[in-house]
């Protein structure tokens, strides 16, 4: 796996300057060099985690309840494949971890609202000039959704760079 931290800084836990400057710079955090060492682990260890030696590490983004990690993956990667990789990390970390592959906007939100459906994504142009994307969910899905609706809307909004509302219709 190519992450952006020395694989050797990584492993052993001490940082050399580079990395360190990194971490302070709140570039990268603690909690995603553990992460970054867990994968590592997995990746020499796990025969179903193979995939990882093709993939990279973008960024973990850590809210209250949960921990949702980009990777850069290919798309012969089954989703199945990431679902599991997120189960396994759940249990090393002692907190939901969501596994997301990078991909366009819309498949992103996808992959963090699922099982939830998503209705349709509307593009609003506020009076002031903001624009905001509403996420529209089933009333039914609801209780489907991995998290909070707010603090899904603020992880999305991280990530993506954009506003995200969730309306449940």
């Amino acid at each position: 796996m190519r992450i952006p931290l020395d694989v050797i800084c990584v492993k052993s836990g001490v940082l050399c300057p580079r990395c360190r400057r990194l971490v302070e710079s709140n570039t990268y955090t603690w909690r995603e060099v553990e992460i970054m060492k867990h994968l590592l682990e997995l990746e020499e260890t796990d025969p179903n985690f193979k995939f990882l030696k093709d993939a990279t590490y973008v960024k973990a983004y850590e809210t209250n309840s949960m921990i949702v990690v980009v990777i850069d993956v290919g798309t012969d990667v089954p989703q199945q494949a990431l679902i599991k990789l997120g189960r396994v990390l759940s249990t090393k970390l002692n907190t939901r971890v969501r596994i997301v592959r990078k991909s366009n906007p819309r498949n992103m939100i996808l992959q963090i609202i699922a099982p939830a459906r998503i209705e349709g994504i509307n593009r609003v142009w506020t009076p002031d000039g903001d624009v905001q994307n509403i996420i529209r969910i089933p009333k039914t899905d609801a209780r489907l959704l991995p998290s909070e609706a707010s603090e899904l809307e603020r992880i999305l909004s991280i990530i993506l760079g954009e506003n995200y509302r969730i309306k449940i219709d």
